[in-house]
């Protein structure tokens, strides 16, 4: 049976047209319009326009996507990298949307815009008039990544914003305005100014989302944000521990934190109430953290030797990577499981260091373990006059570089059975990644 569909052509009208039937075969076609538009969403708007090309049965469904994702074209085509070619490909888009969205139930849900060209003169004015169409089209969902590109003041006063993402751009000499919508904000790699900034971040007042990605020369950051906020994601950034101390502290519906190459950031101290789950990677010298609602932490310490103080009573989930040198006190009477990587250590000693470190997980269960194989085989004065550090452990999974021969491998095991004595055969596997 012939399947009709409703057309909408550039002038608004509606026209049914009969399309043929559609295979079994053709599997995608046979989902709603909802549906393909939903799939189409992650994907640059050319593939949709070349699907309509292809078949009668898309053609012009492209239009009524209510999501535009538009990318270099170069990236499609290595012969295309005529800068004016992209141009037109926008503005046509563009164009035929607005022919299209004269029809009143119809809206853009979603505009990406991501490119290399450089927009000065009158092509960021080109720039300016694409985005001023998508804001008077009330966008909900907004991701520029354009170079250098300054950002316009009327961005500000988009009030249908419930997502903006920045990459690349220029966040100067911005005055305050209202983003009342706006749940999720984030800054890649921006060029801005310290006003700039607190100025955007602070008119958010019911945001649950922030992600700030710096650059190695940028100053400290100081801004204060809506206590709505229950996502937060530093990269590259430098800032004082104080004032991580009383943005935490003023924030009770946290419930991610994420520290990455936060330059000074070596001292940390979080206490929360709400908090979930941590992730940090980069050097460290300090870190306490309280919090007893805490399930997920994950660190990732660059620096040879740390000290740690973990008091998390619902932990359940803990990745740490860190040299056996580490001072670690431990209040998580609920975690039974542990994924540790530790740092190859270059120096000459009895594994002393090792046992001592180990033995902060004696209440283990389960573990996997990514260690150089000299660091867990244990002489014969260890095991005869230090304790097995790891007592309960009844699973262990032990990542290695590579055993050498079968002796080796003999001795491997003998000193994981006396290291874990409870556990069931232990497992072995060469890791290239350690």
């Amino acid at each position: 049976m012939a399947r009709k569909r409703l057309k909408k052509n550039c002038g608004g009208m509606e026209e049914k047209e009969n399309m043929p039937n559609i295979g079994n075969d053709d599997l995608l076609s046979q989902l709603p319009d909802s549906l393909i538009h939903h799939i189409f969403s992650f994907l640059p708007t050319i593939y949709f326009v070349r699907m309509s090309i292809v078949s009668r049965y898309w053609n012009g469904m492209w239009l009524s996507a209510p999501f535009i994702y538009l990318d270099d074209l170069r990236k499609f085509n290595k012969k295309t990298r005529n800068r004016d070619k992209f141009f037109k490909f926008v503005s046509n888009t563009l164009r035929y949307h607005k022919l299209y969205k004269k029809v009143p139930e119809t809206s853009i849900i979603s505009f990406k815009f991501h490119t290399s060209y450089s927009f000065i003169g009158s092509a960021s004015s080109r720039l300016k008039g694409w985005l001023n169409f998508v804001i008077q089209r009330n966008v909900k969902e907004l991701d520029l990544n354009v170079r250098s590109y300054c950002l316009p003041q009327f961005i500000l006063n988009a009030s249908s914003l419930t997502v903006l993402k920045l990459s690349g751009l220029n966040l100067k000499d911005l005055s305050l305005s209202n983003f009342p919508c706006l749940k999720v904000l984030s800054f890649n790699y921006l060029t801005f100014d310290a006003q700039s900034l607190q100025n955007v971040i602070s008119i958010c007042p019911v945001i649950e989302d922030l992600e700030v990605r710096g650059r190695s020369w940028m100053d400290h950051i100081d801004f204060a944000v809506s206590n709505t906020l229950k996502y937060l994601s530093l990269f590259a950034v430098k800032f004082s521990r104080l004032w991580l101390e009383g943005l935490i502290s003023g924030l009770p519906l946290l419930e991610r934190l994420g520290l990455e190459y936060c330059h000074d950031a070596i001292n940390i101290s979080v206490h929360s109430h709400s908090l979930k789950s941590l992730y940090y990677y980069g050097c460290l010298s300090n870190i306490s953290i309280h919090s007893h609602s805490l399930k997920v932490l994950s660190i990732i310490v660059d620096s040879s030797s740390f000290e740690a103080t973990f008091i998390a009573s619902n932990l359940i989930c803990l990745r740490l990577v860190c040299g056996a040198k580490a001072v670690i006190s431990f209040e998580a009477p609920n975690l039974l499981e542990a994924d540790l990587t530790l740092h190859e250590d270059h120096s000459m000693h009895p594994n002393d260091d090792i046992v001592r470190f180990l033995s902060n997980f004696n209440s283990m269960k389960k573990m996997v373990l990514c260690i150089c194989e000299k660091d867990i085989i244990f002489s014969e004065n260890i095991r005869r006059t230090c304790a097995p550090p790891l007592p309960n452990l009844k699973h262990l999974k032990v990542k290695i570089k590579d055993v050498h021969n079968e002796l080796r491998k003999s001795e491997l095991m003998e000193s994981l059975f006396w290291c874990a004595p409870s556990v069931e055969t232990p497992e072995i596997e060469e890791s290239r990644d350690y």
